[in-house]
């Protein structure tokens, strides 16, 4: 098949507020909730590590341990993502134009580099002990992190190219079966882990032998199968059983992949890699500074972190990509004033979620935390830091509406990788290494209510570019990009 749609006309459409709620609400609550799922299912893992009390180590060993093969593994995986990442903006700018099998030109791109780019940064997995080693860690934390770490090396490739399907059927408005998925693989993950981590039913079983389970890096184990599995159905189901992308798909053919089309891919996405670089390195490189005020400071910021990345990263990654989908499509019809609407209206939804989760949690900080571990140390660090925590969690998804979604969806990749270099990492790694390295801070809570200034100030940069946005120059931009050839 071919891109016979193209210069089909954009869809007529009246942007109005109720219709445009009604939008981001059918687009976002499917997309929330497998959000939500996705990051409990990695939760769940840390919540078992952190309970996880067998071996000749301390829970908060292992969860110390965990989190820094997460340190160095995300880092590994986090640069390819670019390339499912942009999938939101130029899908729906796609649909929007009215070219809707450009889509699937997108899709197939996305798929294409993601799997060939993973392949040698799954090579460092092997070496995550050798580089906690260089970097000063205890041969006990860098054994540990190092066999956890090798556990993890299958799901990468299979749950990056997931995330290429799902963001392509968001994009053209079909999220609900992902939820489905999402919602059944929380289960899947957690019976695993509860088997793989403990033994399951087999501890209480004489005839297995009453087998504990793998321990500590059955929670890797656990990951790795949830992750290669849950791609394989949702394939089977969207792509085989319902073949729901026959509308938005060009057929398999090279003659779709032009050299304007694949530099158009690239332009969009290569910028995106330096900013998720910059992103994984300012996340990592903070766990890392704070380890210089002992193990027990990393365990308790990986506790703050459980305990907020479900539903704030639901809500993160649900309403950023919402907006790269609505401001994408309605650039794409030529609508540049729809779609400044449909951002703010966006962003008022989510500060209004995040204030209202922010002030039920804050009264329970202790009771939220000592779920994430039992090592009573950990739970006292953490629960002091929470309050601050919660704060630059609201800030900091807010400032990701503008950059994972407007920007995005205005076809601005360069600026978020502008800001992120030029603003970003100086704030974050520069101000926490200037707090605990020059000022000699010895206390976590300096970290946080730093964290929280630094948000508001990234917050503030990142509105004033929004103000000063041509948005139907952005418009003519997104529909000429989708009509090349």
């Amino acid at each position: 098949g071919g891109g016979g749609e193209e210069g089909a006309a954009p869809p007529f459409e009246v942007f109005t507020w109720r219709g445009e709620l009604a939008s981001i609400w059918a687009l976002g609550w499917p997309m929330g909730i497998s959000y939500f799922c996705r990051m409990a299912m990695a939760s769940t893992d840390s919540i078992f590590v952190g309970h996880y009390a067998g071996g000749h180590h301390t829970p908060g060993d292992y969860l110390a341990a965990s989190a820094l093969s997460d340190m160095v593994t995300t880092l590994l995986v986090v640069p390819p993502l670019a390339f499912n990442q942009v999938l939101n903006a130029l899908c729906g700018q796609a649909v929007g134009s009215g070219n809707k099998r450009v889509a699937g030109v997108w899709l197939q791109q996305s798929l294409f580099w993601l799997g060939v780019s993973m392949v040698p940064f799954l090579v460092g997995f092997f070496y995550v002990k050798d580089i906690l080693h260089l970097l000063g860690f205890s041969p006990v934390i860098c054994e540990l992190a190092g066999m956890y770490a090798k556990w993890n090396v299958f799901w990468p490739i299979p749950n990056g190219w997931y995330q290429c399907m799902r963001f392509y059927f968001q994009s053209v408005g079909k999220p609900r079966p992902a939820m489905y998925n999402s919602i059944m693989f929380l289960f899947v993950n957690a019976l695993l882990n509860w088997v793989l981590v403990l033994g399951g039913p087999f501890r209480h079983l004489a005839w297995a032998g009453n087998w504990r389970g793998f321990g500590f890096v059955g929670a890797a184990m656990s990951l790795s199968c949830s992750r290669c599995l849950q791609p394989l159905f949702y394939w089977l189901y969207m792509f085989v059983w319902r073949r729901e992308h026959a509308d938005y798909w060009p057929g398999w053919s090279l003659k779709e992949h032009t050299g304007t089309r694949t530099k158009e891919f690239l332009k969009q996405a290569l910028p995106l890699v330096g900013t998720l670089v910059f992103g994984a390195v300012v996340g990592q490189a903070t766990t890392l500074l704070v380890s210089r005020l002992g193990t027990d400071a990393v365990a308790a910021t990986t506790a703050v972190s459980t305990a907020t990345v479900v539903w704030a990263g639901a809500i993160n990654a649900m309403f950023s990509m919402v907006i790269a989908v609505r401001v994408g499509y309605h650039l794409g019809r030529g609508d540049g004033a729809a779609a400044r609407g449909s951002f703010w209206l966006a962003t008022a939804i989510v500060f209004s979620m995040l204030a209202v989760l922010v002030a039920v949690i804050l009264p329970f900080s202790y009771q939220v935390v000592s779920l994430t571990t039992s090592d009573a140390t950990v739970v006292h660090n953490a629960a002091r830091v929470f309050p601050a925590g919660l704060i630059a969690t609201l800030l900091s998804v807010l400032n990701s509406l503008c950059t994972s979604g407007v920007f995005s969806g205005q076809g601005r990749q360069m600026l978020v990788t502008v800001l992120s270099f030029f603003v970003d990492i100086p704030l974050s790694i520069g101000g926490v290494a200037v707090i605990i390295l020059v000022f000699h801070a010895r206390e976590l809570l300096d970290v946080y209510l730093y964290g929280v200034c630094a948000a508001l100030l990234e917050l503030a940069i990142a509105y004033a570019f929004i103000f000063a946005s041509n948005w139907n120059k952005y418009a003519q931009e997104a529909q000429a990009r989708q009509l090349r050839r």
